[in-house]
């Protein structure tokens, strides 16, 4: 019998509270310590509050996915609950572990235009003070360009290990260990459709909006596959139909 998981998105949303308190200090601490705005006091501040505000949303986010897993590992509205044998979850974690990588490298590339255009924009309004922040920017993308690298690997590292089970409900699903929601921050179900084959996979894209900027507006997509199980066709379309049925626009 395998062992209940742990809810890891409550596990997250704890990180990025302590890591909010920190920054917070942070941008309180050049005046606390008398330090000139002009030395790099408002450059440590400006980023400390920057890194406070995206570390508090980034707790509420994952605060609200936790909810939404609890209910899921609770059986709350599932509509499947699959198990795998060892076999097929090698095969699926190989194939995520594919288009992570990709997905992993494009987003690297978003963010990183940003922070750039944001540093070099600070350096020439003031390039006494805003060579700190290009400074602070350009560690930030570094940081980033890894956490693209290993990201996948570890969340590969850590399908591998999972449970291998999918629990699908109209919220989202868990895969694998890993957790997929279309029902936070205006996201929304694209498509659902059942893949036929040797290995049959219900598809299920979603998407959630995106802003780039202060006036570009995008939906970012993602697709998560969930291996059927043997026999369970039928029932597969079954909830790809309730699925496309709750988002209308679905097909």
């Amino acid at each position: 019998m395998h062992m209940k998981p742990g809810n890891r998105q409550a596990r997250i949303a704890w990180v990025w509270v302590v890591i909010a308190i920190v920054a917070v200090v942070g941008a309180a601490l050049p005046s606390l310590v008398g330090m000139s705005g002009m030395a790099g006091g408002y450059a440590i501040a400006f980023v400390s509050g920057f890194f406070a505000l995206v570390a508090l949303i980034a707790a509420a986010v994952f605060w609200a996915r936790a909810r939404v897993l609890a209910r899921l590992l609770s059986g709350q509205g599932v509509l499947v609950h699959w198990t795998y044998p060892d076999a097929d979850r090698k095969k699926h974690t190989r194939e995520e572990l594919a288009e992570e990588q990709k997905g992993s490298w494009v987003l690297f590339l978003i963010i990183a235009a940003f922070c750039l255009v944001i540093g070099i924009g600070f350096f020439i309004a003031d390039p006494e003070a805003g060579r700190y922040v290009l400074f602070v920017l350009l560690g930030v993308v570094v940081l980033i360009a890894a956490v693209a690298a290993l990201a996948p690997r570890i969340r590969y590292a850590k399908r591998r290990r999972a449970t291998p089970e999918a629990i699908v409900s109209k919220e989202g699903a868990y895969v694998l260990g890993m957790l997929h929601t279309w029902r936070l921050l205006g996201a929304r179900v694209e498509s659902v459709d059942v893949k036929d084959g040797r290995k049959p996979v219900l598809r299920v894209t979603y998407s959630a909006p995106m802003v780039y900027g202060k006036f570009f507006y995008a939906r970012q997509e993602y697709t998560v596959q969930i291996p059927v199980p043997a026999g369970e066709t039928e029932r597969a379309e079954d909830v790809a139909g309730v699925l496309a049925r709750r988002d209308g626009g679905a097909r």
